[in-house]
């Protein structure tokens, strides 16, 4: 699979179209989860957050199932979770029938935490679709450009252009 569409080539299908349009909209949600997360002063990093997330959504969780789920090693999900441990938004609770399996699950501050950037990010999405007058658009891909221009997000082709150029910025070029 190429994620790198070359400067120079048009999107012409329909699903290439859509998936451009789900890439730049991506950027755009994830963005809000960053302003919202900055908004409420917490120096909490977003795969600190994804992690909270899963743990609010699949319940307690084995430090394996954990690093899984977040697709990284396993010891890369228990330094995450030590700091999160230490700022009081995740708990570890050893196993009642193997002592050695500690089971991570979200504090009530963690909880709340969540809850609050969910709530921030879809007041966003909510402030976003108002913008753009979006309801009445006919299909989805009109939909979800319309959002990504009403974010000022540039479309997924003119992104990688960008993108692309940058590296000869970077060259001084």
């Amino acid at each position: 699979m190429e994620l790198y569409v070359p400067p120079d080539a048009p999107v012409t299908d329909p699903e290439s179209a859509l998936v451009g349009q789900l890439a730049a909209l991506s950027r755009v949600l994830v963005g809000f989860t960053a302003r919202t997360l900055a908004g409420l002063d917490t120096e909490l990093t977003l795969s600190q957050y994804r992690t909270l997330v899963l743990l609010a959504a699949r319940g307690p969780l084995r430090t394996v199932d954990l690093a899984t789920a977040l697709a990284v090693h396993p010891s890369t999900t228990t330094r995450t979770c030590d700091r999160l441990v230490r700022r009081g938004l995740v708990a570890r609770r050893q196993g009642t029938t193997d002592r050695r399996v500690a089971w991570l699950t979200l504090t009530g501050a963690g909880r709340d935490l969540v809850g609050e950037v969910v709530r921030g990010r879809t007041e966003r999405i909510r402030d976003l679709v108002q913008a753009a007058d979006a309801v009445h658009l006919a299909t989805g891909t009109d939909l979800i450009g319309t959002l990504v221009a009403a974010a000022g997000e540039p479309t997924e082709d003119t992104w990688w252009r960008t993108w692309a150029d940058s590296a000869h910025r970077e060259d001084g070029a």
